[in-house]
């Protein structure tokens, strides 16, 4: 299965996480923003878990989000989130979660609305979860000091630092051996990437344009390679949401769909240095799953 995105060792998420679940469980967070009395809605009618306010779930995993310590949030996808909060006249009440404990906020807990954080569509996930309509793609970012974009390249540069959980893990391993190294996360890998331990880094290409966004390193799109296949069929990011919300679903999707006809999405990529080929093109995202 895709890993929805790398995940972060760092302790101080860990506590915010713990504290905002407990929070959570005994009230409803108070909201990051507040709806003019006058507001009229895209769709009248909608449901969320708390009555006038979206309650989002928000990971560690810029660009796409980020908490910022004091209840609010930001990212590529925070600015979506935004967008359809203010159609849509909710308030807005960000939750800190994990990739890990995301899903459950919604279907166990069912202490979140929705979930950002950059997250992959896939069956199995659709099994407990529906999604929105995509808005980008994900691929496989290579990061080196000399622009490595080709499976080939990366048999010979040396030792690869990759996230575990990767699904081009299983791929590569035949093909790099020994020389594929696995790390817990985006952090670990650049720590040994800087200090010269491996000599070209794998990540999702969001987060790897983010995270060596201040290093002299090159981040570069993986070219197409048969030998695997996340070169060859990228992942689609949408928002998770509940099965039991089809109303919010839908109508968050319509929104982000006409954000996608309109410019919004293109323009917001560019502002994250983000390529436009990142963008669900409508054809695809009419067929993705829901």
């Amino acid at each position: 299965m895709n890993r929805s995105l790398p995940r972060r060792s760092v302790p101080v998420l860990a506590l915010l996480t713990v504290s905002g679940l407990a929070f959570a469980g005994c009230a409803s967070p108070a909201p990051a923003s507040t709806v003019a009395a006058d507001c009229t809605p895209a769709d009248a009618g909608l449901t969320t878990f708390t009555t006038g306010t979206l309650t989002v779930g928000v990971p560690e995993n810029p660009p796409y989000t980020q908490t910022d310590g004091s209840g609010g949030a930001s990212g590529i996808e925070i600015d979506i989130i935004e967008k359809l909060a203010a159609a849509e006249c909710l308030a807005l009440s960000y939750v800190p979660i994990t990739y890990a404990n995301g899903i459950p906020m919604i279907t166990e807990q069912k202490k979140t609305d929705i979930i950002t954080g950059g997250w992959y569509v896939t069956p199995k996930r659709a099994e407990q979860v529906g999604f929105t309509t995509p808005t980008m793609y994900d691929t496989m970012g290579v990061v080196s000091k000399d622009g490595i974009d080709t499976v080939d390249q990366l048999e010979t540069v040396g030792t690869v630092g990759t996230g575990t959980g990767f699904s081009w893990n299983e791929e590569l391993a035949p093909l790099l051996g020994s020389k594929l190294q696995q790390y817990p996360g985006t952090v670990e890998i650049k720590q040994d990437l800087v200090a010269g331990r491996i000599q070209a880094a794998l990540d999702g290409y969001a987060v790897a344009v983010a995270a060596y966004a201040d290093t002299d390193y090159k981040v570069e799109p993986i070219q197409a390679d048969s030998r695997v296949s996340i070169t060859q069929s990228k992942p689609l990011i949408a928002f998770p949401v509940s099965k039991d919300n089809a109303a919010l679903s839908d109508a968050l999707s319509a929104l982000i769909d006409q954000y996608r006809t309109d410019g919004t999405l293109a323009d917001l990529l560019a502002a994250y240095n983000l390529p436009a080929d990142l963008l669900v093109p409508a054809d695809v995202a009419a067929t993705s799953i829901r």
